[in-house]
């Protein structure tokens, strides 16, 4: 029975509301994954907490990240050759130790990525905190941020068993989430940058794309854009890559809230892609595919709300900045 109590598939809904309360601070920690081997499949499910037990000799403690990889990853541990994505939701940022922790994971398995998202930010006044996080961000295969509401939407209908949706318990947290969200950004800008040999002139790259960026490439393009800061990117798509995963919703988030600018390909995009890519034909001076309208429209939508979360948190970090100044 305790060590039910520890671990499992589903969590209660008394657990999940006021362990990830941003507004609370509970001493436990909990964390809630998704790990998914390979591309296709059904991911596998499951959540565990700080870990406390007595021996004759020593009283043993695991952080709930430490146990989950310690513990937990090697019991569904598969063929090392295939790739492995593994979605945390903490109801407390990782610590300066389980970062570490973390780092010398990710050093040995080099299949594996880590995508972050926590409720609320760990003794983050503590600079060894705060540099442990950084560490993590530096990395190829992690990503850090902030819970959105729709992460927490998320966490109810997967982690919750067989129960009706409840979107009550979360409407006082935009405030606390764009509160956390400048902390972390803040944090995050003080990430070193790479050293170029690039001359300090501004680049503007446009790409134009047959499908959105999935999660890992948009962590790439994120650390490509820190190291070299005088580059702005925009993004024109013809379709959304598998835009019902979250991984890919958040990479696009964070991509827009760094200033990468990303559209949906209109018919005057597939013209001009015509007229200057392809090579010329005679007869075919132009490229209007109107049976694209209603593909480009519903592409549209899901891309808009999929940014309108990032969007709205700019919006708010900017009123709240220009109500202090």
């Amino acid at each position: 029975m305790y060590k039910k109590k520890l671990r499992g598939m589903y969590i209660s809904k008394k657990v999940l509301k006021y362990h990830f309360d941003p507004h609370e601070a509970p001493r436990d920690t909990y964390l809630l994954c998704k790990l998914q081997w390979g591309e296709t499949g059904t991911p596998w499910i499951h959540w565990v907490k700080n870990y406390r037990y007595h021996a004759e000799v020593k009283n043993y403690y695991y952080h709930a990240e430490a146990y989950f990889l310690e513990k937990i990853f090697k019991m569904r541990r598969s063929n090392n050759y295939v790739n492995c994505s593994i979605t945390w939701y903490l109801s407390w940022s990782p610590c300066e130790e389980c970062c570490c922790k973390i780092q010398n994971f990710l050093r040995k398995h080099s299949h594996v990525n880590i995508d972050i998202h926590v409720s609320r930010l760990y003794y983050i006044e503590n600079e060894k905190n705060r540099q442990g996080l950084r560490n993590l961000m530096s990395l190829e295969k992690v990503t850090i941020a902030v819970m959105e509401i729709e992460d927490y939407t998320h966490c109810w209908k997967t982690f919750i068993q067989g129960d009706v949706d409840d979107d009550s318990w979360t409407v006082d947290f935009p405030s606390e989430i764009a509160k956390n969200r400048s902390i972390l950004k803040d944090i995050f800008e003080d990430l070193p940058l790479i050293e170029s040999a690039m001359p300090s002139v501004s680049c503007s790259i446009t790409w134009v794309l047959s499908t959105t960026p999935c999660g890992k490439c948009s962590r790439k393009i994120l650390k490509f854009l820190r190291a070299y800061p005088n580059v702005t990117l925009k993004i024109y798509a013809a379709k959304l890559f598998k835009h019902l995963d979250i991984r890919n919703q958040q990479g696009l988030r964070n991509l827009a809230m760094n200033g990468v600018i990303i559209r949906i390909m209109n018919l005057a995009d597939y013209s001009y892609c015509w007229k200057t890519f392809v090579a010329y034909q005679h007869g075919e001076d132009d490229y209007w595919p109107w049976s694209f309208t209603s593909h480009i429209f519903l592409n549209w939508i899901e891309l808009r709300h999929i940014l309108l979360v990032s969007r709205h948190l700019e919006k708010t970090l900017r009123v709240k900045s220009n109500a202090k100044s």
